[in-house]
């Protein structure tokens, strides 16, 4: 990874310039980085940030320059079957116009992005508003999880969407249990609310302490650690009958196994997840608005622009949970 300079953009008909005022580091980023992505080409970095409106193209009527804004970095084509079946979020063309880029001082956003998915932040911080995009996933994450088989959730996996994942089960009123391995990240998971933490090890014993603390299983288990190893364990932590969401991604080509008798004879419901819908972008608005979730907990530095070599090489041993960026 590397900075460079590069002319201050000019948005062509329907899009949108935007100066960016933060953006914020994320696992997608990460894994692109370290072993490329299924979806996403390894070009330009960042997807999460919120900045103000500096120029408008022509037939943009909806925001006007001095608007204070974030961004999804795809849109849905609305014309594809999956789109016209009601499953955007799933659109076949979503990654033909991907806005990429937001470690920058200045970043166009496309006609498709900018006419569905730019927001303003009215009653939000420019960190608030960062967070829209992955609060939207966890938001469109919990809708596939509905109707909720119970209230016990297991959560296993301690980084920034781990504790998204936490902090909505809190405000669904559910009863926590979150496996990590690091103490620091723990402490920070009992902070936001989790009833029972459990400090996870190579042995199995934390899997007993996880069954143990949900009388034999979860009713909701949530994969958010992009392993293949706990993908494959998870549906041991559930209860018959509960969900298991699989929400990390693994990499292009991976393959697991579960074991067929408890996925059969208990009923289990093994779910994916992917991306955002507009209205779960919606959602996460209101929610930040009304201050449910203390998003800036989630943040370990602010780092200028200048230094996102070394944030990265810090991310990639391991240190941090998020960070955030702001332009020199």
């Amino acid at each position: 990874m590397r900075l460079q300079d590069a002319p201050i953009p000019v948005p062509d008909a329907g899009e949108v310039v935007v100066r960016v005022r933060v953006a914020l580091t994320c696992g997608t980023d990460l894994k692109t980085y370290r072993r490329g992505h299924a979806k996403l080409p390894f070009g330009l970095f960042g997807h999460e940030g919120a900045g103000e409106v500096v120029a408008v193209g022509d037939g943009v009527s909806h925001l006007q320059v001095g608007q204070r804004v974030t961004w999804l970095p795809t849109a849905p084509c609305g014309a594809c079957p999956l789109c016209q079946r009601g499953r955007p979020n799933l659109c076949r063309r979503l990654f033909d116009a991907v806005v990429l880029g937001t470690y920058a001082e200045y970043l166009r956003i496309n006609a498709r992005v900018a006419a569905q998915h730019v927001f303003q932040l009215q009653g939000l911080s420019d960190l608030q508003g960062a967070f829209v995009e992955p609060l939207a996933c966890v938001i469109h994450a919990w809708r596939q999880l509905e109707p909720l088989p119970g209230k016990r959730v297991c959560i296993v996996g301690t980084g920034a969407m781990g504790y998204l994942h936490l902090m909505e089960a809190q405000a669904r009123g559910c009863e926590t249990v979150v496996v990590g391995r690091r103490a620091e990240r723990l402490e920070l998971a009992r902070a936001l609310g989790a009833q029972h933490t459990i400090q996870a090890s190579d042995d199995a014993d934390w899997q007993a302490q996880a069954l143990r603390l949900t009388d034999g299983g979860a009713d909701v288990v949530v994969e958010a650690t992009g392993a293949k190893a706990i993908w494959e364990l998870a549906p041991n932590l559930a209860a018959p009958g509960g969900k298991v969401l699989l929400y990390s991604g693994l990499a292009k080509g991976e393959t697991v196994s579960v074991l067929a008798e408890r996925w059969h004879y208990d009923e289990l419901t093994i779910l994916g997840s992917f991306h955002f819908t507009t209205q779960d972008a919606h959602t996460a608005l209101e929610r930040l608005r009304h201050g449910q979730l203390p998003v800036e907990r989630l943040i370990t530095g602010v780092y200028p622009l200048r230094e996102i070599v070394a944030v990265f090489e810090q991310l990639d041993q391991g240190a941090g949970i998020k960070y955030a960026i702001v332009p020199d």
